[in-house]
């Protein structure tokens, strides 16, 4: 798996640790998630989880909210910034089809060595992230600090405009695409998380 590049340019603690902490701080949370926040948080908790199983680089773990409902996309993404452009462009068509309302993604991030979960709506943008200590393997939840709310300058441009703000006529080619890259016999198939059924577009 190639490693992730960073997108994301924390700047400190922006809103206080989260409350867990010790050999618990990775479990999900005790109750269903009730605001954008909690979800945030859940999906960080997640990819940390993902981490300790399969004990390597994840790649990179989507939600997409819809009026269908949630989607997850989990996307090698390339190394090189024009590839990698490609791939978010990519993504914000899949948005725009889906009449997408807001996103989460979670990540691994080099600088600050953490596990990094941004959300996106139109009222609300929200990172955090879990510092991670590499150290002794196999990683465990005693690997992963608490976790760390950050201010919204911390939030890399690209990913503000990854969430379509207006909707646009779709071409045939840019449907064909999506269907190449997140239909069911796609490189990465959009999954319907409650139903867990393999939708792609």
């Amino acid at each position: 798996m190639t490693p992730s590049t960073m997108l994301t340019r924390p700047r400190g603690n922006g809103g206080g640790r989260s409350r867990m902490c010790g050999e618990f701080k990775m479990l999900p949370l005790p109750d269903v998630p009730k605001t954008f926040r909690d979800l945030v948080e859940a999906d960080l908790r997640r990819a940390a989880r993902l981490i300790i199983k399969i004990q390597d680089e994840i790649d990179w773990q989507f939600r997409i909210a819809t009026p269908e409902g949630d989607y997850h996309l989990s996307i090698t993404m390339p190394d090189a910034e024009d590839e990698r452009s490609a791939m978010l462009g990519r993504l914000t068509v899949f948005m725009m089809w889906k009449r997408a309302v807001a996103y989460v993604l979670a990540v691994e991030t080099r600088e600050p060595d953490a596990v990094y979960a941004v959300g996106v709506s139109a009222g609300e943008q929200l990172n955090c992230l879990a510092r991670i200590t590499r150290t002794p393997r196999p990683w465990t939840a005693a690997n992963f600090s608490a976790v760390e709310w950050l201010g919204t300058e911390s939030i890399a441009p690209e990913l503000v405009e990854l969430l379509p703000r207006i909707p646009l006529p779709m071409t045939p080619k840019q449907i064909r695409e999506l269907q190449e890259w997140f239909g069911v016999d796609g490189k990465f198939p959009a999954v319907h998380i409650d139903s867990r059924e393999i939708r792609g577009v």
